[in-house]
């Protein structure tokens, strides 16, 4: 078919050379064998594509494929393989994990890069609610004072790879479906650092970085909740020759303390109260765990299992300045033993009401 290149890269026939090349690094990515457990239909349809690329990227290939419908122009790729301009390395370093020769050479890493900490801390339930500063401890990796990070005994410097020569990267030969790959990888002698220490230094043992202990003062807010983190910029392990990672602080806090239970930001709290205050309301003064007294007002004909709300008393959000609210359910407790007096009253009340009551546990009338 005269196109048929076209159809494989996915692409019109006036495609623009860097749509061209766009198509031509999704379509490689995605059928690239080694990404298909070396599945050889997709290794045919690989080479495809790089033909497909090869021909259409040059600009007098194209030009004799788009009139004759082929790229035979006296060679092939089976033959002469194909030319093109474009830089493998950023594909191939995906594929094979190294870099390929002539897309650049790569910067010799002979730095450290600084982790990130992570420590848990745990906070009681009032501590949550109202904020606070709190010093923390943890160890950390910091530049090694003793060698300032050389690694190297204190009087003496590393020396040059001998198997890198310095340059903290090696050369290695690959074979692939092209033939013989020529990447770059790091040197496994001194780990890219082009350098090797043959006296370690006594403190950090030649790993550039000692541990020490820290003792640093948080700023909590109000609000803060279980499983929530604090990023602490600067404050994790140090780099050599890159910044020092960050401190993560992930906390752990109870959801409820002596009844008071607490969702997001509002807190639920649950009371009981005689059936003769139900009845009659009754203005009490509650004294609740962390939050302190509270007066309800229970109004006459409170029913069982009503909430009382009482706005802005919850929790505060932690990065708005609004609250939540605290919502108080009401339980009617039956009693299970009565006075005589008691008993006496509550016949009376029957009385009145008509209602026929055991008596001693036993109905007076059956019904």
């Amino acid at each position: 078919m005269a196109y048929e290149f076209y159809e494989i890269l996915g692409v019109s026939r006036d495609v623009s050379a860097e749509e061209l090349k766009r198509a031509y690094r999704k379509k490689a990515m995605e059928v690239h064998p080694d990404r298909h457990g070396g599945d050889k239909e997709k290794e045919t349809l690989f080479k495809e594509v790089n033909e497909a690329y090869a021909t259409l990227s040059d600009p007098q290939k194209r030009a004799h494929y788009d009139r004759f419908g082929t790229s035979d122009m006296g060679g092939g790729f089976g033959q002469g393989g194909f030319h093109t301009d474009m830089d493998f390395s950023d594909i191939f370093e995906s594929f094979f994990g190294g870099g390929f020769q002539g897309g650049g050479s790569r910067r010799r890493s002979t730095g450290v890069e600084g982790e990130d900490i992570e420590i848990r801390v745990k906070l009681d339930f009032a501590e949550a609610l109202s904020g606070l500063k709190k010093v923390v401890s943890y160890n950390r990796k910091a530049v090694c004072t003793e060698c300032a990070g050389t690694g190297a005994k204190k009087g003496t410097e590393p020396k040059e790879c001998t198997q890198c020569h310095g340059a903290g990267q090696v050369r290695r030969r690959t074979q692939t479906i092209f033939g013989v790959m020529e990447q770059t990888g790091i040197c496994d002698k001194c780990h890219g650092t082009g350098k090797i220490i043959m006296d370690k230094c006594t403190t950090c043992h030649g790993e550039r970085r000692e541990s020490i202990k820290i003792e640093k003062e948080i700023d909590i807010p109000a609000g803060i909740d279980d499983g929530m983190t604090i990023k602490v910029r600067g404050e994790g392990n140090d780099g050599i020759g890159s910044g020092a990672g960050d401190l993560y602080l992930s906390f752990s806090i109870p959801d409820s303390i002596d009844g008071l239970t607490r969702e997001d930001t509002n807190l639920f709290y649950t009371i009981e109260i005689d059936p003769v205050e139900a009845v009659l309301g009754v203005k009490k003064t509650l004294k609740l765990p962390v939050l302190g007294e509270r007066t309800l007002e229970i109004k006459a004909g409170t029913q069982h299992g009503e909430v009382l709300k009482f706005k802005g008393d919850g929790v505060k959000h932690i990065s708005k300045d609004q609250k939540g609210d605290l919502f108080i359910t009401v339980h009617i407790r039956i009693p299970t033993h009565l006075t005589k007096k008691e008993r006496e009253l509550y016949h009376e009340i029957a009385s009145e009401k008509k209602i026929e009551v055991a008596e001693d546990g036993i109905l007076s009338k059956l019904f």
